[in-house]
């Protein structure tokens, strides 16, 4: 794999910390949800000599606020009706300068990362490409931590971000049942149904899991730009997810 500017970014010290926290976490949760420490230590044990060691040779990189900034000018891109065609489709853009580029579009959003740095890692990613004129064109409706087509590229940060934040909330949950805390928002629920409604189901959810994130993350932005009483700010968000627990027998259960 050829070296880029994204490498800059690895820290494996920060990696580690990340992990940690994250492991820390789901150790926590197990403890509170009321399994022996003798069971959390078999089951690590289990895990890391039964693990599965797929051939890909992905690359844990560390994106920081660059991972963000790519989040917000894709966001901007597909809500701005200046760029968008008669389809509501992200039209592909000159890179700049100029009224309507992607430069004038990073420098909209208020980016920390100059636009050559977010273009370089949408590209990186395969969540953007280049035609034949050199323009931008969006591949994808929101930057994705990685790509199959992107050289085995996987932004490690936001992946431990994502595994931390849906554990801190569950962990929150079981907790609120000894009356310690106040439960959060918390809801999923499954079904058995025709293995062959799963494409269609995929594309369900990914279509109304877009739009309720979107709605959350324009809510979020909004809400963004009010400064604090008292100084002190909070980093919040929500997520849809897809579950997929295998073949079962049919209405075996459901859970919400």
């Amino acid at each position: 794999m050829t070296t880029t500017s994204l490498e800059k970014n690895f820290s494996p010290g920060h990696s580690q910390e990340l992990l940690n926290n994250v492991v820390l976490l789901f150790t926590n949760l197990l403890d509170a949800a009321g399994a022996s420490r003798q069971m959390i230590a078999d089951a690590m044990s289990f895990a890391l000599a039964n693990a599965v060691h797929t051939s890909s040779s992905a690359e844990f990189t560390e994106l920081g606020s660059l991972q963000r900034d790519c989040m917000e000018v894709i966001c901007a891109w597909r809500r701005d009706a200046k760029l968008v065609d008669e389809q509501g489709e992200p039209r592909s853009l000159l890179q700049g300068p100029g009224k309507g580029s992607f430069r004038a579009l990073c420098s909209s959003t208020n980016c920390e990362h100059d636009a050559q740095s977010i273009l370089n890692a949408l590209l990186d990613f395969d969540a953007v490409s280049l035609d034949d004129e050199q323009s931008v064109v969006l591949r994808t409706p929101t930057f994705l931590l990685a790509r199959g087509d992107s050289g085995g590229r996987l932004a490690t940060d936001g992946l431990l971000k994502q595994l931390r934040g849906f554990l801190q909330v569950v962990h929150r949950n079981v907790l609120s049942v000894s009356g310690s805390d106040q439960p959060r928002f918390e809801r999923a629920c499954t079904v058995a149904i025709a293995v062959e409604l799963e494409p269609i189901f995929a594309q369900f959810v990914r279509t109304r899991g877009q739009e309720f994130v979107d709605s959350v993350d324009e809510w979020l932005e909004r809400n963004a730009k009010r400064p604090s009483d008292t100084g002190r700010y909070v980093e919040l968000g929500a997520g849809a997810y897809f579950i997929e627990l295998g073949e079962s027998a049919r209405r075996s259960g459901r859970f919400a």
